[in-house]
């Protein structure tokens, strides 16, 4: 089923302000008990308590990409002072997932044309990633959502056309993603994907975490469910890995293909009732507009 793009820019950040949300650790066990979003204090929450540094470094980029019309880094890096100048001393410090989130609106901005979304994306990137590596997760995220975004997605061939599209092979996060390509083929649960790329983290030498799981974890979220908005960001939130990151990229990747119209009504009159939340919808709008 065709969405409206204007419903799908909504659904991509709502979605990941959502995913984020029921992925924090303050909001799990309590929140996700009963899969329902509960946010404290709706009522007197700022974006900065409510937002992941990398979210309000996204929400920065949605702003900057509207005002200038096209991508200025100084004036997103700016923009980002301002609104809390803490986020000045994450330059050069993100991993690969972290990367991925902050640059969202880009993925969305950028979606028409594959080769200025990997050059735009890049040079995103390169202003808040850790190593140059890291740009590899951005672009896989940001394909995937072009692909939705211009109607051309296969779920079964999803993951190795964004293989094709990264242009590099072995590589950690290409591993990861042939990995949970194989599992879904063969129906592997969650656990078992989560236990096998676990396994695979730590050969690697990341026993606490690799960013490139928590990418790869989004993927089979999404792709294993991509009809249920709902099912797809409880488990990435459930699944303990990163979660917060992990959720927010899958609410982003379900929540473009389904729209904001296929984030349960529940979810969005709870966000609806924050500040952050209703931002979220109306910078999707002026975006496109853009």
């Amino acid at each position: 089923m065709q969405y409206s793009l204007v419903s799908r820019f909504r659904g991509a950040l709502l979605g990941s302000f959502v995913g984020e949300i029921l992925g924090s650790v303050s909001c799990q066990g309590r929140v996700l008990d009963k899969a329902t979003l509960t946010l404290p204090n709706v009522g007197d929450a700022q974006p900065s308590q409510m937002l992941s540094d990398w979210s309000q470094i996204a929400t920065c980029g949605t702003e900057s990409l509207i005002r200038r019309g096209t991508l200025d880094v100084e004036d997103w890096v700016l923009h980002a002072g301002m609104m809390q100048s803490s986020l000045l001393l994450l330059k050069t410090t993100a991993s690969s997932n972290e990367v991925a989130v902050a640059t969202l609106p880009m993925a969305l901005f950028f979606h028409e044309d594959e080769i200025k979304l990997r050059q735009q994306l890049l040079q995103a990137a390169a202003v808040w990633q850790q190593h140059s590596e890291a740009s590899e997760g951005v672009l896989a995220v940001a394909y995937a959502i072009a692909l939705i975004l211009t109607e051309k997605l296969d779920f079964t061939t999803l993951i190795p056309r964004t293989i094709a599209y990264l242009g590099t092979s072995q590589t950690p996060l290409v591993q990861q993603l042939e990995q949970v390509q194989t599992l879904i083929e063969q129906g592997g649960g969650l656990d078992t994907t989560l236990s096998q790329l676990r396994r695979d983290a730590q050969r690697r030498g990341n026993p606490s975490g690799c960013p490139y799981t928590s990418i790869a974890l989004a993927f089979y979220c999404f792709l294993n469910t991509p009809e249920d908005f709902r099912l797809c960001v409880t488990r990435a939130a459930l699944s303990g890995y990163q979660s917060q990151t992990t959720a927010a990229l899958t609410g982003a990747l379900s929540g473009v293909y389904n729209s904001v119209t296929g984030i349960p009504v529940g979810w969005r009159l709870a966000a609806n009732q924050t500040i952050p939340g209703v931002q979220q919808l109306q910078l999707a709008e002026s975006l496109l507009a853009v």
